[in-house]
């Protein structure tokens, strides 16, 4: 969970770094919301957003053709040095992708996170296939870059750059930057967005996440360039180490990211064959501790309902950073929370711990479109805190209270991110009316049936783009038991 902050992005659409052309040249269509779609019917409206560009409406995503031509998934090969005194990177990167969208490409499509900060990022040179590129365009986050050949079902190309980062501060309702106690690289490299009848890239927007990822393979090697400095870090997945140098490979994740520190203190622990760590300052071990322990109460229980842990480690990591943020094998944790960590079990420090090792499953194992319905993995994230307290905390019978009934939810559970309003009023829809919702479903089919049906969902649309579709035809592969009522309460849109 992240809400991004257009604090910047007036001044970025039309940003462009480098040899590209001043007039952009149109590289295919990118698949984004509707800005003349019909507002939600809710108690609040849609902000009104100047920021957002004019583009093609946005189809439903489908679940992935049983004919795509699938041999390999994209490969990402990063190196990477780190002026950690100067909060800066230099990055050699390379991608090998397939075509298996089913239509021939005469380009691909990049997100580029870091260029929505003014003078971030700075793309040095391209090639692909060995052949340089010149006429590539970056507008805001989206980075067009024709091919130098059509690139039919099946094909397959290298695309190769350099580049410059020049990391901004980070503030509370950011991780991306630096702080004066850590570097967070999240989103940090250019890579190549999903297709479904266009490339699946959408604005940001004042709550929400926008982005949504394919699964992919890294190899990731990270250098400092001055090794004597005593530099911790936290990442997606477990290092080889030598002096000043870290190298990852991991598989079948969305993305990968790290945070360095010359501060971190670090506890660690394996559970279920999975290797558990939290990176935390001194002042807070105790509560490093306790999210430790929690956490790994959390991926036994989930590895139990849903699937086993999709990832061979977790990393947690304390930050500045005013709520938690997920990411495949490493999620974020709000250093507000350890300072006001109470010592009880019904709190957030430990709750939305829960909620981010969810994710690893909302998120990271099945993947949705997070701009247009974040239902898919946020209510079930926060639905996840509740089935992780009745099995781990029985006593503990306050968790609606202090999660959901505090805040009177109201909305509609499939808003997306641009019609949620503000952030109190699209959390009460997405998430807390999300979780109402699959209580009531719980209720109406049976202990179960709802238990299998998770079970078979997490399973089915592992690794692949699941959708509001795709979630009640697995359910009713379950269930003959008419649930159209709760659908009617809960969601605008009926399926």
């Amino acid at each position: 969970m992240q809400r991004f902050v257009l604090a910047f992005y007036l001044l970025l659409l039309t940003s462009c770094s480098g040899p590209g052309p001043a007039v952009p040249t149109v590289i295919g269509p990118t698949v984004t919301f509707d800005p003349n779609a019909s507002p939600s019917s809710t108690s609040f409206q849609p902000l009104a957003s100047p920021s957002r560009t004019t583009v093609t409406a946005s189809p439903a995503l489908p679940s992935a053709s049983p004919t795509a031509l699938v041999t390999f998934q994209p490969h990402y090969t990063l190196k990477a040095i780190l002026d950690y005194a100067v909060h800066s990177l230099s990055v050699d990167e390379s991608i090998t992708y397939q075509n298996a969208t089913g239509e021939t490409l005469t380009s691909l499509v990049l997100a580029v996170e870091p260029n929505l900060w003014l003078g971030d990022f700075n793309l040095k040179g391209c090639t692909i296939d060995d052949q340089g590129v010149t006429d590539w365009n970056l507008n805001a986050d989206r980075l067009g870059i024709p091919l130098t050949a059509q690139l039919i079902p099946g094909g397959v190309v290298k695309l190769s750059m350099h580049f410059y980062l020049n990391l901004p501060i980070a503030d509370i309702h950011h991780v991306f930057g630096y702080n004066d106690r850590q570097i967070n690289l999240v989103d940090w490299f250019p890579f190549i967005v999903p297709y479904s009848r266009g490339w699946l890239l959408h604005p940001p927007a004042e709550v929400g996440e926008h982005l949504v990822y394919d699964t992919a393979d890294f190899d990731v090697t990270v250098t400092l360039s001055d090794p004597t400095l005593p530099v911790t870090v936290a990442a997606s997945a477990s290092a080889e180490t030598s002096v000043g140098t870290w190298h990852y490979v991991m598989h079948n994740t969305r993305t990968f990211v790290f945070s360095a520190s010359t501060d971190y203190q670090s506890v660690m622990i394996h559970s279920d064959g999975v290797t558990l760590t939290s990176y935390y300052y001194n002042e807070n071990k105790a509560q490093a501790q306790t999210v430790l322990d929690n956490v790994a109460r959390a991926v036994t229980t989930f590895s139990i309902l849903f699937d086993p842990f999709p990832y061979p480690s977790l990393s947690i990591v304390e930050s500045p950073f005013y709520d938690g943020m997920e990411f495949d094998g490493l999620f974020f944790l709000s250093q507000d929370f350890y300072i006001k960590d109470n010592g009880t079990v019904l709190n957030n420090l430990i709750d939305i711990a829960v909620h981010e090792t969810a994710h690893q499953w909302w998120f990271g194992s099945v993947g949705n479109d997070q701009a247009m319905e974040p239902w898919l993995d946020e209510a079930m994230a926060t639905y996840s805190e509740r089935l992780f307290y009745e099995r781990n905390y029985p006593e503990v019978t306050a968790w609606w209270a202090f999660r959901v009934d505090a805040y009177a939810p109201s909305g509609w559970v499939d808003t997306d991110i641009y019609h949620g309003g503000n952030f109190r009023s699209y959390a009460n829809a997405v998430y807390l009316r999300g979780a109402q919702f699959l209580e009531a479903l719980r209720r109406r089919v049976g202990e179960d049936v709802f238990f299998a049906f998770l079970k078979d969902y997490t399973v089915q649309m592992s690794g692949k783009h699941a959708t509001a579709d795709d979630f009640f035809r697995i359910l009713r592969q379950h269930t003959n038991v008419d649930f159209s009522d709760i659908q009617q309460t809960y969601f605008q849109r009926q399926h």
